[in-house]
């Protein structure tokens, strides 16, 4: 299917196996499928409680498979809350730090030579699914593969705790990073935020919320990962039917979103909606990496964002997985193309972190 916007100049069009005729799935797709002796989908039937269980137990089970001597052992795992303080009242917002066990990090006070770059992280789910927990696998290959200090942070989901509050409590993430920058052997100059999916969105909306604010900290980078960038009754334009599609189609992503933010008249904000963002704001976004599965519903979105960006002047790298479903190198890491789409979020990631303005 073809997108309905251009595609920026900075494009990689990554294909995995010649498309055949089904909807423009690859060949590696279909084999894996006939594999597997189904087509995974997004199971959006029971209650939210099973979709929850079921949705942590795939993670896990995926990472058990996944999970390298390397990653397990080349990456340390601490625990922590942010505190935070509203009306008077005091709660928690879990998050999870991981480090590269290197020497750097043996000592308390790491030396100013031994600073890293530092990743916000928000989790996958659609808003309504997922912890800290069930990105596990990315946030290490971030740690190991870039030697990087990840913060992954946890958000209160929807239906019960619908727009803002995950913005609000992702919004702490960066802010807490770089209040505990030093301690934590992380380069303040080069904290960026990341996610997947529903987290690409966040991470994307944390940016914006910062652009927009006075008094808004500075992000290094924004990656973005199968991003949703605009609730489907928005867009600003005809989107093509994805009904018929793997693991996340049409109606999985309108209810998820339709979840998070119930109220019709919140949807035209571009903290939900970054695609409808003003210009203005726009502009001053960090250097951003994008990644797009061609087979998934939120494509068009990633790709409008991407030129969007570029557009405005923001130095944006786009890669997209032709052939393949919705979040297929998050799911199934396994897979020839889920290595090539880590291999180009790792270095799409170091070329967001050292590019500027005046370079693009």
């Amino acid at each position: 299917m073809a997108s309905l916007y251009k595609y920026p100049k900075d494009t990689v069009r990554h294909h995995s196996g010649t498309l055949n005729h089904e909807g423009g799935l690859s060949k590696e797709w279909m084999k894996f499928e006939e594999q597997l002796g189904f087509r995974p989908a997004v199971n959006l039937d029971g209650t939210l409680v099973e979709q929850r269980k079921a949705f942590e137990d795939a993670c896990a089970l995926r990472d058990e498979s996944s999970l390298t001597e390397d990653l397990r052992e080349g990456v340390s795992v601490q625990d922590e809350e942010i505190k935070l303080i509203s009306s008077g009242e005091t709660s928690a917002i879990p998050i999870r730090i991981y480090k590269p066990t290197t020497a750097a990090f043996t000592r308390d006070t790491p030396n100013e030579s031994e600073l890293r770059p530092a990743a916000v992280f928000f989790h996958g789910g659609g808003w309504i699914l997922g912890s800290i927990a069930t990105d596990d696998l990315f946030c290490r290959q971030i740690a190991y593969d870039l030697g990087h200090v990840v913060v992954s942070v946890e958000y209160r989901l929807a239906p019960e705790y619908v727009y803002p509050a995950a913005i609000d409590d992702c919004y702490s993430g960066p802010l807490w990073t770089l209040e505990n920058a030093r301690p934590l052997g992380i380069d303040p100059s080069q904290v960026y935020v990341t996610g997947n999916s529903a987290g690409g969105h966040l991470a994307a909306a944390v940016a914006l919320k910062s652009a927009e604010a006075e008094t808004g900290f500075a992000l290094a980078a924004q990656v973005l990962r199968i991003p949703a960038t605009c609730h489907p009754q928005v867009f600003p334009g005809v989107l093509p039917r994805r009904q018929d599609v793997p693991v996340f189609n049409d109606s999985a992503a309108s209810s998820m979103f339709d979840s998070f933010v119930p109220n019709k008249d919140d949807r035209t904000s571009p903290l939900v909606s970054p695609l409808l963002a003003n210009p203005d704001h726009i502009r001053k976004l960090p250097p951003t990496y994008i990644d797009a599965c061609s087979v998934d519903p939120l494509v068009d979105g990633g790709i409008a964002y991407a030129k969007k960006l570029e557009d405005n002047d923001v130095p944006v790298k786009l890669f997209i997985l032709e052939g393949m479903p919705h979040g297929s190198f998050i799911l199934f890491p396994e897979l020839d193309s889920s290595k090539a789409a880590r291999s180009a979020c790792m270095q799409g990631t170091l070329w967001a972190l050292g590019h500027t303005r005046s370079s693009s």
